[in-house]
């Protein structure tokens, strides 16, 4: 069990030691990348994201689809509403 504590202060204080590092980059290297690299690297690391994302099983789409289906749906319904009450809004108004 000493030897897992060991590991784990040696890792935490590696951690630390990259983060303090890497916040003294940003404080030094602020404000010189242009907005097109840092757009860049934003699209890096999205790509690395959907890249390590699980796929969604058949029943998580099946899922996420009625979902969305359903707020679509919901969207339509509001949209009727406001026009027929835009409608009469418009006529009480005059």
């Amino acid at each position: 069990m000493s030897l897992d504590k060991t590991i784990w202060r040696e890792a935490l204080a590696h951690y630390r030691a990259w983060n303090e590092a890497k916040f003294l980059e940003q404080l030094l290297t602020a404000g010189q990348k242009t907005p097109a690299e840092k757009w860049r690297e934003y699209q890096d690391l999205m790509s690395l994201c959907w890249k390590l994302k699980p796929e969604l099983s058949l029943w998580e789409q099946q899922r996420v689809t009625e979902e969305w289906t359903a707020y679509y749906a919901s969207i339509l319904r509001f949209e009727e509403w406001r026009r027929g009450h835009a409608e009469e809004t418009a006529t009480s108004i005059t």
